[in-house]
C-alpha cells in the first residue's frame, strides 16, 4: 500500500510539473514543441520488453547524462542526454518513420518527454516514452546493464540552512551546480559554477582541489552519483540536501518571516 501511494504521488507530481510548464508557456506566448499537446505515445515496461525480445526495429534512447548511462541502462539503449539533443541529431535514424522510444532516470523526470517532443518537431512520426522511466522498468523485474559501474560510497550532505551560514561566513567553497544550462540561468545560488551533469565527465579536471566542493542538483537525487563519480576521480564533494528545491524553500520561508516582522 505504501509503494502504491508513492507511485500515485509521483505521477501527480509529474502531471503538476508538466501543467505548470505548459501554463508558463501559454502566459509567455511561447509554445515549445515539448509543451504542446503530446504527440508521443506512452508504452509500458512490458511492451518494451516484448519489443526487445522480438528484436523489433526501433531505437531506444536514454536521455540522462553519459555518466548515468554508463552506470545503469536498459539493454540495447543508446545515450543521448536531453540537454545535448541538438548536438546529436545526426545520431538519430535518417528514416523519420522508424520508431523511437525515450526513457528517463525517474518517474518524475521530464527529460524523456522533452526529447520526445523535439524528435517529433524534427518530423519523426512514431515516438514513444517509457511510462515511469527506469524505475518502472526495474519494478517490473527487468534487468539493467552497466558498462562502467561507479562504486558507491557514503557521501556527506549539508542542509540549506547550514550552507547559507557557511556562505554568509565566507567559508571557501566551490558550489558546483550540475543542473542544465537552461535551468541554471533561471536561478541559482550566488557564486555557483554550472557544469551540467552531462558534461561532468569531460570537465571534472577543471574543478579545484583547494576548496570544498558542494554539489547542487534539482532535488538532491542526482548529486549522489555525481559525488561518487568525483570521489573516484580523487575529489571529495558534499551534496546540498534536497537540492535547489530545498534551497528555494529556505529562501521563501525567510521572505515570509521577514514580511511578518514588517507587518
Amino acid at each position: 500500500m505504501g509503494m502504491r501511494k508513492i507511485g500515485i504521488r509521483s505521477m501527480l507530481l509529474v502531471a503538476a510539473a508538466v501543467a505548470t510548464l505548459i501554463g508558463l508557456a501559454v502566459l509567455l506566448g511561447v509554445s515549445p514543441v515539448w509543451a504542446q499537446k503530446p504527440a508521443w505515445k506512452e508504452i509500458r515496461p512490458e511492451q518494451l520488453r516484448q519489443m526487445l525480445d522480438r528484436n523489433d526495429d526501433f531505437m531506444l534512447i536514454n536521455t540522462m547524462s553519459t555518466i548515468e548511462c554508463r552506470d545503469h541502462a536498459i539493454p540495447k539503449s543508446v545515450c543521448i542526454p536531453c540537454e545535448a539533443f541538438d548536438g546529436n541529431i545526426d545520431r538519430l535514424p535518417r528514416d523519420k518513420q522508424r520508431k523511437l522510444v525515450y526513457y528517463c532516470e525517474s518517474d518524475m523526470c521530464l527529460r524523456s518527454y522533452k526529447s520526445a517532443g523535439k524528435a517529433i518537431g524534427l518530423g519523426y512520426t512514431d515516438v514513444s516514452v517509457l511510462k515511469n522511466g527506469l524505475p518502472g522498468w526495474k519494478t517490473a523485474g527487468y534487468e539493467t546493464v552497466s558498462r562502467e559501474r561507479i562504486p558507491r560510497k557514503a557521501i556527506a550532505s549539508v542542509k540549506p540552512v547550514l550552507l547559507k551560514r557557511w556562505l554568509d561566513e565566507g567559508k571557501p567553497l566551490f558550489l558546483l551546480d550540475i543542473r542544465s544550462e537552461e535551468i541554471f540561468l533561471k536561478g541559482h545560488i550566488d557564486g555557483a559554477v554550472n557544469i551540467p551533469f552531462y558534461r561532468l565527465d569531460g570537465e571534472y579536471q577543471n574543478l579545484p582541489l583547494d576548496r570544498e566542493i558542494v554539489l547542487v542538483d534539482e532535488m538532491g537525487f542526482r548529486s549522489f552519483l555525481a559525488a561518487c563519480y568525483l570521489a573516484r576521480k580523487g575529489f571529495e564533494a558534499t551534496r546540498l540536501f534536497g537540492g535547489m528545491d530545498r534551497w528555494q524553500k529556505l529562501l521563501a520561508d525567510a521572505k515570509r518571516q521577514a514580511a511578518k516582522k514588517r507587518n
